[in-house]
């Protein structure tokens, strides 16, 4: 059966009909989907025998898995796949998982837009999120094509920050970041020692990425600007530096180029993380949301570490986003 491919919005995404995920996937059909993922940068696979099997079968088309960091989320039966579980009545889960306040709304697993692994030099290729059991409400994922958000750009802004670079920092916390994001805190007594939102549960040295990068396939430009975890322009005045990247942020997430993806049972969504960015609308705290998700091992080549007496291909741990 051939396949199809259908718009998930205006602005982003294809919708991929005809695979069977329950076969191996033979060349000519792996390179299809290689050059739909290239033109879309995000692809939604719906009924495709979605379980594990396929999950990671689906998965090496786009490259190798890499072994998440957080030990506690990995699959028993299966290293490579990170769970994302919220449960009411699961108080480890509850304590575990971020929850925050969103303009004015408490939500479980609310993750503001980014790239991931911003803060390290190496920039993973992407990701393959399976969605096992969707909440009732919201749950989410956005995403936003920073090709499409560079090109909307004025040419004045295009030349000026052609050559620009942004330190990032691990943030951990939510409410901590400053470009692009709504009013977010923590409520009222929720302890966040030793969760993903505690930041001093990770220390990561400051890294450096250009503000544009250049699509290896296609030579379209990439605004290549994470929200999360972005800190100034390199060797630019706080003052300008804030100003520039309220600016850039502010324009990458208008919302009217966003796509929000309504998940059903055994959706597999694949997104390019060098050019796409995703964030998170988190779901009501009496909701039960699962996922499954793999990461897909990649370095585009052009971050480094803000020290350069650091080596980039130095680990100093890894997190996923």
């Amino acid at each position: 059966m051939p396949l199809t491919f259908t718009p998930l919005s205006e602005n982003v995404g294809l919708q991929v009909s005809g695979l069977d995920l329950s076969k191996d996937i033979d060349e000519p059909t792996k390179q299809e989907i290689l050059d739909a993922w290239v033109k879309a940068g995000v692809l939604l696979f719906r009924d495709a025998a979605a379980d594990e099997a396929a999950h990671m079968r689906l998965s090496h088309v786009f490259g190798e898995p890499e072994l998440p960091a957080f030990r506690d989320l990995r699959v028993e039966t299966n290293p490579f796949l990170l769970r994302f579980a919220y449960e009411p009545d699961n108080e480890a889960i509850r304590k575990r998982k971020s929850i925050y306040i969103v303009n004015g709304v408490e939500r479980a697993g609310w993750l503001g837009w980014h790239w991931d692994q911003s803060f390290m030099p190496q920039i993973v290729r992407g990701a393959v999120f399976r969605m096992i059991e969707p909440s009732p409400t919201d749950g989410q994922t956005g995403f936003i094509d920073a090709i499409a958000a560079y090109d909307r750009l004025p040419d004045a802004l295009k030349h000026r920050i052609d050559k620009l670079e942004v330190v990032y920092s691990y943030t951990g916390a939510q409410e901590k970041n400053r470009f692009g994001y709504p009013e977010v805190r923590i409520p009222d007594g929720r302890d966040v020692t030793g969760t993903p939102s505690d930041p001093n549960r990770h220390k990561f040295p400051p890294s450096v990425h250009p503000l544009v990068i250049t699509q290896m396939e296609t030579g379209r430009k990439v605004l290549k600007l994470s929200p999360m975890n972005a800190q100034s322009i390199l060797g630019m005045e706080p003052e300008e530096s804030d100003a520039l990247l309220h600016r850039l942020a502010d324009h990458l997430v208008d919302d009217r180029f966003a796509y929000y993806h309504e998940y059903e049972k055994n959706d597999m969504i694949v997104w390019d993380n060098w050019r796409m960015i995703h964030s998170a609308r988190g779901c009501p705290l009496d909701e039960t949301r699962i996922a499954e998700r793999t990461t897909i091992v990649g370095d585009y080549g052009h971050g480094r570490y803000l020290d350069e007496t650091l080596d980039r291909d130095r680990v100093f741990g890894r997190i996923n986003d």
